[in-house]
């Protein structure tokens, strides 16, 4: 990434010293900035998320950082993630001869708003993985075949959706660590 004036060769050559001057510490101060960041990202997500485990959210994130041109990365994963993932509690209810039947379950996409799913199920799939889906009343078993599986928010949306809210404390983060840098 060059910086060019037209015609002004000695204006050319300034500008190319001042910014090879400055690159180490912008440098240093946006690799520190983006591991600022990351955890930052985390707790941001599973505090507005219903994630059941902080450590999910964590290992689908990943830092990249590139001196050449200065640029830093923070990115998670696109999948989105099975409902199992949010499961706050499941549901009985009394049957004919008195048993405790399952009811469904207490889903909290949103943390600490649970909706419940009446007709839910979870069941193994085809990779082992559990997943979740929902029977309407008035469905057998044998008409659930080609049911589709629920899921909730990929970590990577829900990066998207908190983006805002995380930028204003890095930015502020990433001017501290440049001036501190600058003057080492």
């Amino acid at each position: 990434m060059g910086i060019r004036v037209q015609g002004m060769d000695a204006v050319t050559k300034e500008l190319e010293r001042i910014r090879a001057t400055m690159a180490p510490a912008m440098g240093a101060a946006i690799e520190d900035a983006i591991k600022y960041g990351e955890p930052l990202a985390i707790d941001t997500i599973y505090q507005r998320y219903g994630y059941r485990d902080r450590s999910y959210v964590a290992q689908h994130f990943s830092l990249s950082f590139n001196p050449k041109n200065l640029q830093g990365r923070i990115s998670a994963r696109m999948r989105p993630s099975t409902l199992t993932r949010f499961v706050s509690n499941a549901r009985t209810k009394d049957g004919k001869t008195g048993k405790q039947l399952p009811a469904g379950f207490d889903i909290s996409v949103m943390r600490n708003q649970p909706s419940w799913f009446k007709g839910a199920f979870m069941f193994v799939g085809r990779n082992g993985n559990q997943l979740i889906t929902s029977r309407k009343p008035g469905e057998t078993w044998r008409s659930l075949k080609n049911a589709k599986v629920l899921y909730g928010p990929s970590v990577a949306g829900s990066f998207g959706v908190i983006r805002d809210q995380i930028e204003p404390p890095i930015i502020k983060f990433l001017r501290e660590r440049y001036q501190y840098h600058a003057k080492a």
